[in-house]
């Protein structure tokens, strides 16, 4: 895990971890939208063979705010000319308030998006629904948030490989604590961002803790991701 500096009220769960993005700025972003809960029994995806977690780290409200999400594409920015990374096409999946800031960023670095169909329940379809991705293309992989790190560690990267290209970074705005982050953190290296790390427990419902306390079946996800301010 990378270090970094503690964030806000919930301090035990969020670290800052770009070394450019500014604390001030971070801590109005987090404070306004509040995109994180410690409380709480979600599934994500949204179906029967979902996912578990304890509390929920959601990029929604943050995307309603084009000033926040403005801020955020300045450093993703920034990381990619500091570390020359070089690609061709921005690999995103098609999620509503992901798209704001994949075009943001493509926007600064002059380079072209592509998304990946993306189902209401939180799953990845199986299509190029915009853009392309041409052969012997490289990807630079996104999304706004990875709790389990395999969308960008593995889903995303293996849809690029179907479409021919290569992945050769990835970035998120949020990237949880799970085993594929950090093995994506140390197959990538310096070519995988995230602007904040937070702890947010996910079980496959077998080993779920809340469900063996005899806690109340698992809400979707959405309930909190999408609630009104």
């Amino acid at each position: 895990m990378i270090g970094g500096e503690r964030i806000g009220r919930s301090e035990d769960r969020i670290r800052l971890v770009s070394p450019t993005f500014a604390r001030q700025r971070l801590d109005t972003i987090l404070g306004e939208t509040r995109p994180f809960t410690e409380d709480g029994h979600f599934l994500y995806p949204a179906d029967a063979n979902g996912s578990h977690a304890s509390g929920f780290f959601a990029f929604e409200q943050i995307a309603r705010v084009p000033a926040f999400v403005g801020a955020i594409a300045d450093d993703i920015a920034a990381w990619i000319r500091l570390g020359r990374i070089e690609f061709d096409v921005l690999f995103a999946p098609a999620q509503p308030p992901v798209r704001p800031l994949t075009e943001a960023v493509a926007e600064r670095v002059d380079r072209p998006t592509a998304y990946w169909e993306y189902l209401p329940s939180g799953r990845f379809g199986d299509r190029l629904v915009e853009g392309s991705v041409s052969k012997g293309a490289k990807a630079l992989v996104f999304n706004g948030v990875s709790l389990q790190g395999r969308c960008v560690g593995l889903r995303l990267p293996e849809f690029v490989e179907r479409l021919g290209g290569t992945t050769v970074a990835a970035a998120v705005f949020a990237k949880g604590v799970a085993a594929t982050v950090r093995e994506t953190e140390v197959r990538m290296g310096s070519r995988f961002y995230a602007t904040v790390q937070v702890d947010v427990p996910v079980y496959p419902p077998s080993e779920c803790p809340a469900c063996r306390a005899g806690a109340a079946p698992p809400v979707s996800w959405r309930t909190f991701a999408e609630r009104v301010p």
